[in-house]
């Protein structure tokens, strides 16, 4: 639904004036003049409908998609990965270890987050990063009884990493070892697939293998974009799985929120035009090259002032040590705590945030499976 332009305005002049600290301030103000409704004042969210027999796969078990409670999902997420990746040629810049490897630290900081008020996360580490699903089971398993779910999805990141036997293999025989694994690991989801900014041809044949894959399973699939921000690739990877006929509905094209020259988000709503999500998985970082708090906010007022409100995912995509709990840091659930208090101090209402955040997520996850 499209509000008033004066209400646009205001959000747009809300989200200029935003700072770290700044904005905050602003949202008592900004409801008043802008007669946007407090929390208390507005009506219950409108109440998020399934298709019958549809479920969400964690890794544990199917729950219905009401078993995630009001808590917020992280539809892309990390748990596990490793470094070295395990396909890096041995000329490879050596890279540190990942504080993921470490199973006891990911649940103490998969544990904080259920208390800053996240229900669900889903990784997407994918093979050729390093993910481990016997450790995203070892920790679903402890974080199970404090609330947490854990939706383990897999595919092919990009070309780079991909496994040295890809480029011999048929699209075909690349969906069928997808099959194989989705079934004996318990996959929720597809992704994060991903492509370079010029897509490679091995690429496209995985793009093609997962979209067979959906169709024989019905899992929903998230995409990787560059993270250099590319305006075109979105619509390229959605081109693909529309021929092969995936119902943009269940595709979300992720960070989204990495374009840098594209202010009034004309890519993200073009995307959201056809159906599919935009994932802005890249949010609530404060320090490094993610942390465009103040720009990727815009990018999701324009979508929502567009009457997309429906389509918007958020995530981040990764904690860093510093990020954790653990060292000071925001930890899971910077998302909440750190991004969408700019999204409230620019006037979206709360149960905006609420579809954003507890409603859209579980109706990206929620599937009627198939026999493969």
């Amino acid at each position: 639904m499209k509000e008033s332009q004066s209400t646009l305005l205001s959000r747009r002049e809300a989200i200029n004036l935003l700072g770290v600290g700044a904005g905050l301030g602003l949202v008592s103000t900004l409801r008043h003049e802008a007669g946007l409704a407090t929390a208390s004042a507005q009506a219950a969210p409108t109440r998020v409908t399934f298709p019958k027999g549809a479920i969400i796969r964690t890794i544990l078990k199917d729950v219905p998609p009401e078993a995630l409670g009001t808590g917020a999902t992280l539809f892309h997420d990390h748990v596990s990965l490793s470094s070295p990746r395990p396909y890096a040629p041995p000329s490879a810049k050596p890279v540190p270890p990942q504080w993921l490897e470490n199973v006891d630290a990911v649940v103490e900081e998969v544990k904080a987050a259920v208390k800053d008020g996240i229900s669900c996360i889903v990784t997407g580490g994918t093979r050729d990063l390093g993910q481990k699903p016997e450790n995203v089971r070892r920790i679903a398993e402890q974080v199970a009884p404090a609330g947490m779910h854990i939706v383990l999805s897999d595919a092919l990141w990009t070309q780079p990493a991909y496994p040295p036997d890809i480029p011999s293999k048929t699209e075909d025989q690349v969906a069928e070892d997808f099959l194989r694994d989705a079934r004996t690991q318990r996959w929720g989801a597809l992704g994060e697939v991903g492509s370079s900014p010029t897509m490679h041809q091995d690429e496209r044949k995985v793009f093609r293998a997962v979209a067979k894959v959906h169709l024989r399973t019905a899992l929903p699939i998230f995409t990787h974009t560059p993270h250099e921000g590319c305006k075109t690739c979105g619509r390229e990877q959605l081109d693909i799985f529309e021929s092969l006929g995936v119902n943009p509905r269940i595709v979300c094209i992720g960070h989204l929120s990495d374009i840098r020259d594209d202010s009034k988000a004309e890519t993200q709503i073009a995307i959201a035009k056809r159906g599919a999500f935009v994932g802005f998985d890249t949010v609530g970082h404060s320090a490094g090259a993610l942390a465009r708090g103040e720009e990727q906010a815009r990018m999701v007022l324009s979508v929502l002032e567009a009457g997309y409100e429906d389509h918007v995912l958020l995530s981040a995509d990764g904690t860093s040590d510093a990020e954790r709990k653990h060292n000071g840091g925001p930890g899971y659930a910077k998302v909440l705590t750190v991004f969408v208090p700019r999204l409230r101090a620019a006037g979206v209402k709360e149960a905006t945030i609420h579809k954003i955040l507890v409603d859209n997520p579980r109706r990206f996850l929620a599937f009627v499976p198939k026999m493969a």
